[in-house]
């Protein structure tokens, strides 16, 4: 520990910023000192130490993809607007950009969901400043893939219903009743899988995971909730279902094997 602490340890503390705005080191201050933001989504070294030249542009931990957050407009958040980065704080949800999961749902629901109007606000000032980054796994959303423009609420297109696959099966007999084939969701805009990073990542690593663990938290007065497929499916099934998921809602090749799957169950 001496050692690591000797290279990536700094001891000290939250230094305001004299150049910046005091709603920006509000920002900073919220980001860094109390919500630790980079603790999940900035890179880490061999040494797991904290890459700052690449802050907020993303990591993988506890088997579970932090995202960028950067001001990137294609990998990390930039082309977010103000409301939809606010409405994510206080919700968990983001309209067309994401629904949180995992860590990041803890984080929501024991703690962001809580900021004033004031405190979210300069949190979302100052992560407009971060320095745009593609970082180690870029995500490159497509809103409209083919196979969701052709479905509607009710039935995937035709060439897909004319195969035999075992993720439609899977998802037409566990999911589309509440996340529809066109991905718009049904009575819960979290249901809603349009235009999300998740579904857009060949890794399908969020993806499994949600299949796996489901979703539980408590925003306000309600329940959010996904129930947990870990003990319904085999590792073949739950490989099959995520590369559905990332091959009809994102438009891309999911990788994932049940090697992948297994090795997750272990986490």
């Amino acid at each position: 520990m001496a050692f690591w602490n000797a290279a990536f340890f700094k001891s000290s503390r939250f230094a305001a910023d004299p150049a910046k705005s005091a709603q920006w080191n509000s920002g900073a201050y919220l980001a860094t000192a109390l919500g630790h933001c980079g603790e999940c989504h900035t890179p880490r070294n061999l040494g797991f130490g904290l890459e700052h030249h690449r802050e907020l542009s993303g990591e993988e931990l506890q088997g579970w993809r932090a995202y960028n957050i950067t001001s990137d407009p294609r990998h990390g958040i930039g082309t977010w607007s103000d409301d939809q980065i606010i409405a994510y704080f206080a919700t968990g949800h983001a309209p067309s950009h994401a629904s949180a999961g995992g860590p990041m749902l803890e984080a929501v629901s024991h703690s962001l969901q809580f900021l004033n109007p004031t405190d979210a606000a300069a949190l979302v000032a100052y992560l407009r400043t971060v320095p745009a980054h593609e970082g180690k796994h870029p995500i490159t959303v497509d809103a409209q893939p083919a196979a969701v423009v052709a479905s509607t609420a009710m039935l995937p297109p035709p060439d897909e219903l004319s195969t035999e696959s075992q993720g439609l099966a899977l998802f037409e007999g566990a999911c589309a009743g509440c996340h529809q084939w066109n991905g718009e969701g049904r009575e819960t805009p979290y249901a809603s899988l349009q235009g999300t990073r998740t579904v857009n990542d060949p890794s399908a690593k969020n993806v499994t995971e949600v299949i796996l663990e489901g979703a539980k938290m408590r925003i306000g007065d309600s329940d959010v909730f996904m129930p947990a497929f870990a003990d319904a499916y085999s590792n073949t099934e739950v490989a099959a279902l995520a590369n559905y998921v990332v091959a009809h809602f994102g438009g891309k090749r999911g990788s994932v094997t049940p090697e992948d799957v297994a090795a997750r169950r272990k986490l």
